[in-house]
């Protein structure tokens, strides 16, 4: 029947089309269905504020009487959408898989009820409004947190270890977060949809410029879409979580599309405003200068490159300071991430685990434990600058976007912090510049797993509660396998192979 569907003429598509859609809408429900859930369980166990409006609901009532529920709920919601996402997966390549019109629906029906539930996964979207209205009452958060200034209404729900520290954040996105105060005031939840607005304005970018990036790297864009975009990690911490990584890649990618468009300089100024967002876009402009030295002529040219991307940067990052009035305040505060540990860090689990058996023989105290960490958060740094420069230096070897993607992640990895939302900065540049299987294999495995790992509350849950969770959602998923997995289900496609994409229908098929 799929092979009949497949070579219908083209006016007689719309029937190919209802095929493909009794083939692909159960992942898109399944998807559905979790988003659904997972919306519902954030009711109550997600990232919430302090003071919530809709407490007044008997339904939001009844489910924060039972968090645990609530947890479970959501937990398992989560767990449905990852395996929808790669059922769907499976699809990609073959005769009968989604196009890009298809994910894009797809991606739009999984994001709704996500960008309509509270925050989940972090509550750096409480920050992103405290640090807003600093700048609205003309306080520099370059020079202090947002503890300075008590009567700070967002004060409350901005996490401890935050509330005294500058913020890293560059002055542009520091002045959308105050226009987005300046609309709401002191309202919560209008600041957290106006800060998940300018999220969903990066994401849309993804959604335009992926499959763009993709084809100039020879990629499939269904491939790019489906990896880059409708990645779970998107989905939790670009649209339910509000994140700003999401403007900074959107405007990283459609950057990236101008250079390799030969627009190199409208190119570079998009990557210094996405630097003005946050500061790891400086890691595009660098390898920027080699790709454009590449394709220029005579003397000097690595030289002459570098100093275009300079000037052009300079000037822009310049502008913005002086416009915004904020200066480069930023750049004194680039260390503010480093002041917390994280178990996904492995430099800094490692240096706690080294400091640990230090004072189990005796041997150290807490200073010695803060040595080890250092000087092993200092040999990631330098591991991860050697990666960068072998990677620049034999850029030839897997294309401009797939190493720059994989010196995002070796820079992410070797880092003091980790977050699931920083690793997308790698896992979207390679999803669109490599058809290499084991990379992508390997970016597939990596964001399916670190999508579980963080639960919607985003900080501290009973442990009790969060195997209750697991469990179910761990009954549920495998049922959900099992039943995609029945004798007679569609075959599963081979998404992760170097397969080409099919063949057109011949034209001597079509004009029968």
């Amino acid at each position: 029947m799929k092979a009949v569907l497949a070579t219908l003429p083209p006016r007689l598509s719309r029937f190919r089309a209802v095929g493909e859609l009794r083939l692909l809408d159960r992942y898109r429900i399944l998807g559905l269905a979790g988003s659904l859930a997972l919306a519902t369980g954030g009711v109550a166990a997600g990232a919430l504020p302090r003071h919530d409006p809709f407490t007044q609901f008997r339904v939001v009532q009844w489910l924060r009487a039972g968090e645990p529920i609530a947890l479970v709920i959501g937990y398992t919601g989560l767990a449905l959408l990852v395996v929808a996402w790669l059922f769907l997966g499976r699809r990609i390549g073959t005769p009968d898989g989604p196009n890009r019109r298809s994910l894009v629906i797809t991606l739009a029906v999984w994001s709704a009820p996500l960008a309509l539930a509270p925050p989940m996964f972090s509550r750096d979207v409480y920050s992103y409004g405290a640090v807003g209205w600093m700048v609205h009452v003309g306080a520099s958060p370059y020079f202090w947190g947002p503890g300075a200034l008590p009567d700070n209404p967002y004060l409350a729900d901005v996490p401890g270890i935050w509330s005294h520290t500058p913020t890293p954040y560059g002055p542009a996105f520091l002045q959308l977060a105050r226009w987005v105060v300046d609309l709401s005031g002191d309202q919560t939840v209008p600041t957290v949809l106006g800060m998940r607005l300018i999220a969903l304005i990066g994401v849309v970018l993804l959604v335009r410029y992926v499959p763009r990036l993709a084809a100039q790297c020879g990629v499939p864009a269904d491939r790019a879409l489906w990896l880059a975009v409708l990645n779970p990690l998107v989905l939790f911490h670009f649209v339910s979580g509000a994140h700003n990584d999401a403007l900074l890649m959107g405007l990283v990618v459609a950057g990236l599309v101008l250079v390799l468009d030969r627009r190199v300089l409208p190119g570079v100024l998009l990557l210094s405003m996405a630097l003005l967002v946050k500061a790891p876009a400086a890691l595009a402009l660098v390898f920027v200068v080699p790709f454009w030295a590449q394709r220029l002529t005579g003397r000097w040219r690595l030289a002459r490159a570098a100093a275009g991307v300079g000037a052009v940067s300079a000037a822009v990052v310049a502008l913005v300071s002086w416009a915004t009035g904020l200066g480069y305040g930023w750049v004194s505060a680039l260390n503010t991430p480093g002041t917390v540990r994280n178990w996904l860090s492995g430099t800094t689990l490692a240096g706690e685990a080294v400091g640990a058996l230090a004072h189990l023989f005796g041997v150290g105290d807490t200073a010695t434990m803060d040595t080890a960490i250092a000087v092993f958060r200092g040999a990631g740094g330098v591991a991860a600058l050697v990666i960068v420069l072998l990677l620049l230096a034999h850029m030839d070897r897997r294309g401009f976007i797939a190493s720059l993607g994989l010196g995002f992640v070796a820079a992410v990895a070797l880092s003091p912090v980790v977050q699931p939302w920083y690793l997308l900065w790698g896992f979207i540049l390679i999803a669109a510049g490599t058809s290499n299987l084991r990379t992508r294999t390997a970016v597939v495995t990596a964001s399916a797993a670190l999508a579980v790992v963080v639960m919607p509350k985003g900080g501290t849950v009973d442990v009790s509660a969060i195997i209750q969770a697991v469990l179910c959602a761990a009954v549920v998923v495998a049922a959900a396998v099992l039943f995609e997995l029945l004798p007679g289900r569609a075959g599963p496609g081979d998404q992760w192979s170097d397969r080409p994409a099919p063949e057109p229908v011949p034209r001597a098929v079509r004009e029968l």
